[in-house]
């Protein structure tokens, strides 16, 4: 799983869309959750389901259940909030009067043999990858923590959901099963997103580099025409458009949409577990 959006998210493609699934039926949902527990977790798991009375109840937790969807709407619209100031703070900060000067500081900038201006050297991936450093570098590692951001609050939510959960239950043995698969998948689905979110950064790194790399026959008419165009392909065929800029807003609609597949999975996962099930 981990590898196909991997795959997707190297686009850093500002209209990445996940593909819609079929809505899975329980077996098959709670047969998915399975997958994220280690093979020794599952066959506990499932000891605990046959070794149980001929019927096995879940009772549902209607007040949890509520709030558990309230609670993710709340975290869907600090996504939003938090993605929003980002863009703005680093749109300043990558806006031609504020790169420009940047570029100019570090000696970016030299005149062109025939006229113009030119980035210094042949645009080898060394050099691509040192623009990239000292111009995107902070942004996308700032991308990837409002992402941790929401994460570790909802990590704390978690911890308090499966409290007040564990509380509503009865305390024989065959209502602990399913307590027992969210607590054994937990820590795989926390490492899980927490890899893909690390590797954020280390993606973008690796899309610009190849967008920019070998700019030697490269010509710009001016230092503000260099500062917008080096990166061409994110600039989606618009004169005035800084390519820095439309680069900034695809790290952010990917590393903002990645944030909401995790709330969207933790979502159904505590709402097909607080829903109650049966087992006859």
């Amino acid at each position: 799983m981990l590898l196909a959006v991997q795959k997707s998210l190297k686009t850093l493609r500002p209209d990445w869309e996940p593909a819609p699934s079929p809505k899975p039926s329980l077996i098959a949902e709670m047969d998915s959750l399975s997958g994220w527990m280690e093979h020794r977790h599952t066959l506990l798991l499932r000891t605990l389901i046959d070794g149980t009375a001929e019927e096995l109840q879940l009772p549902g937790v209607p007040t949890l259940f509520i709030r558990v969807g309230e609670v993710i709407e709340t975290l869907r619209k600090d996504t939003r909030l938090k993605f929003a100031e980002f863009r703005e703070k680093w749109t300043t900060r990558l806006e031609e009067r504020a790169l420009l000067p940047f570029l100019q500081r570090n000696q970016w900038i030299v005149p062109h043999p025939e006229g113009g201006v030119a980035l210094v050297g042949k645009g080898n991936r060394k050099e691509a990858r040192m623009l990239y450093l000292q111009t995107l570098h902070d942004m996308s590692f700032d991308a990837s923590r409002q992402w941790a951001s929401i994460a570790g609050r909802l990590e704390a939510f978690q911890e308090q959901f499966a409290t007040e959960w564990l509380r509503e239950l009865p305390p024989e043995g065959n209502f602990r099963a399913p307590p027992v698969l969210e607590a054994t998948l937990r820590a795989a689905e926390v490492r899980a997103w927490k890899n893909l979110r690390l590797s954020l950064p280390g993606m973008a790194e690796e899309s610009f580099v190849r967008a920019v790399q070998r700019w030697d026959n490269r010509r710009f008419l001016n230092p503000g025409a260099l500062a917008r165009e080096v990166p061409e392909v994110w600039r989606k065929g618009e004169p005035t458009r800084n390519g820095f800029i439309g680069f900034m807003r695809a790290v952010s609609a990917v590393s903002e949409r990645m944030t909401g597949a995790m709330l969207d999975h933790y979502e159904r996962k505590w709402k097909l577990l607080l829903r109650g099930f049966s087992k006859e």
